[in-house]
């Protein structure tokens, strides 16, 4: 098993929403140590998913109504991503105003999946292969589908 560091603290403050903040970095720390495929998951796609998710983990973080990302959405995105039986390339992480976290891989116009995990545990996908379109929805706590999975490596390019 991979042992990763501990996320560094952003800052120094000591309010309620800072001690949520810290909180949530353990939680999501000690979840990580305990996953037994972090090997297939690079660092990389780790550490943007809790930056992302302290960026936006107050309402209104986009200068709007945006809800915020909950450790709930947090936790289903690392088993989604623990899920997969083989490495793939990193994805690009985000957040939408729902507070859904995202994960994308691009190539072109032409060759791209959009993954977006809701609060309510749901994996909505769409991608676009080519000519063909597709999309669907699969229940993060089961993992990711094989049919999915698929779909993942065919737009990177994997085997």
């Amino acid at each position: 098993m991979v042992t990763m560091p501990m996320p560094s603290t952003i800052s120094e403050s000591s309010s309620d929403a800072a001690d949520y903040v810290e909180l949530k970095r353990e939680n999501f720390y000690n979840l990580l140590q305990k996953s037994n495929v972090l090997e297939l998951i690079a660092e990389e796609t780790l550490q943007q998913l809790v930056e992302v998710s302290d960026e936006c983990s107050s309402e209104g973080w986009d200068g709007a109504n945006a809800k915020p990302v909950s450790e709930e959405v947090l936790q289903c995105a690392v088993r989604f991503l623990c899920s997969f039986s083989v490495r793939i390339e990193d994805p690009e992480v985000g957040a939408e105003p729902d507070g859904s976290i995202t994960l994308e891989w691009y190539r072109s116009p032409n060759k791209v999946i959009s993954i977006s995990i809701n609060p309510d545990g749901w994996v909505y996908w769409a991608a676009m292969i080519g000519t063909s379109r597709r999309h669907g929805a699969d229940y993060a706590m089961m993992g990711i589908s094989d049919d999915l999975l698929k779909i993942i490596l065919q737009v990177t390019g994997g085997n």
